[in-house]
């Protein structure tokens, strides 16, 4: 098997929490060859840990320093300079989602892995959780669909109130004052006049929400032809209906709250069938998805109907994180593969998610 030699930007959190150590593991698929981080002290740490050989203080550096990379895993808080910069030198890139935050970034960034022929995997791992994609399987064998809801609860810190509970992680000292966000100001510049709740809110879709965005695209990947959303008035809630060509309707909710709970699900209700994806909390180890089937049984003898019957399916104990880095294996290696989860795709569900926060700002 060939081993992939890769260069990772960014030595925080999602970096020492999942990546590095999935990267090491799969040492028959993956050679990490350098990383690098603005906080050098940081770099040295990380580097130490996992028995990374070199560091750079930045991208550029480390595509100089080490041109033979194959590839780049981009971990910052904000991709796509990064990935733009890997994509130039002709090396596939894997990166955290989002890929971007305007429309205009994620174009240039489509357009630069098409001019190159390198590769762009979004870092969407609910895709490859085992019980995520037999969910999908039993909603593709719906007859007709009626109605579905995306229902999304991620508790305090977006969610991320487990991390700590879980592992510890060396932070960088710029962590606790990182200074004018530059992401904002992009999404301001593209988005022009916006309430502040309505930028509060689409920051915050970047987070779990964007996971569910695309979960939902993937099951339904056409475009509704109408949006109607709601916003709460600190962006902390939205809910939005969305109503396509044939009938079929969407309700999507998501909310943060104080409660220490993590809610993720989407329910398909079908002509002859009910599916429910109930989606574990991703920093639970080895933690499978659920799957729900309602439908009734085909009536015997005199009953006036069948029995109703309802399945549970759970996944499999195959880390997700784990998963996703084997098929960026698979489409690095392999001529003409592509990743399940491309740019491409990042695009069309940024598209969605700036319709729905649109929506509500009307």
């Amino acid at each position: 098997m060939r081993r992939v030699r890769v260069g990772v930007v960014g030595c925080g959190m999602i970096a020492q929490l999942v990546h590095l150590p999935h990267l090491t593991a799969l040492h028959e698929r993956f050679e990490v060859a350098a990383v690098c981080d603005r906080e050098e002290d940081l770099a040295r740490t990380v580097a130490g840990r996992f028995g990374v050989p070199r560091t750079y203080p930045g991208v550029e550096e480390m595509l100089a320093g080490t041109p033979d990379l194959d590839a780049v895993v981009v971990l910052t808080l904000d991709h796509v300079a990064a990935v733009l910069a890997a994509l130039e030198r002709g090396k596939h890139v894997f990166t955290e989602k989002p890929l971007g935050y305007t429309l205009a970034e994620i174009e240039q960034v489509v357009a630069a892995s098409e001019r190159t022929g390198a590769s762009v995997m979004v870092g969407y791992m609910k895709r490859y959780d085992s019980g995520v994609r037999r969910g999908l399987e039993e909603i593709a064998r719906i007859t007709r669909p009626v109605m579905a809801r995306v229902h999304l609860v991620v508790g305090p810190r977006y969610g991320n109130w487990i991390i700590p509970e879980l592992a510890d992680v060396t932070r960088s000292p710029a962590a606790a004052d990182p200074g004018p966000d530059p992401r904002r100001a992009r999404v301001v510049e593209e988005f022009g006049a916006a309430p502040q709740r309505i930028l509060e809110v689409y920051m915050d879709m970047f987070g779990v929400w964007s996971h569910d965005v695309n979960l939902y695209r993937a099951a339904f990947p056409a475009e509704p032809v109408s949006v109607k959303a709601h916003c709460s008035p600190d962006g902390t809630a939205l809910t939005a209906t969305l109503q396509y060509a044939d009938g079929f309707q969407c309700v999507f909710q998501g909310a943060s709250t104080g409660v220490h709970r993590f809610e993720e699900s989407l329910t398909v209700w079908g002509e002859d069938r009910t599916v429910t994806v109930d989606v574990t909390n991703p920093f639970l180890p080895n933690a499978p998805s659920t799957v729900r089937i309602w439908r009734d049984e085909p009536a015997t003898g005199t009953d006036a109907r069948g029995a109703a019957r309802e399945e549970v399916v759970t996944g499999s104990y195959e880390e997700a994180f784990r998963a996703q880095l084997v098929h960026f294996h698979e489409c690095v290696t392999t001529p003409g593969a592509r990743p399940l989860t491309d740019a491409r795709e990042s695009l069309l569900d940024t598209r969605l998610m700036i319709g729905m926060v649109r929506a509500a700002a009307d």
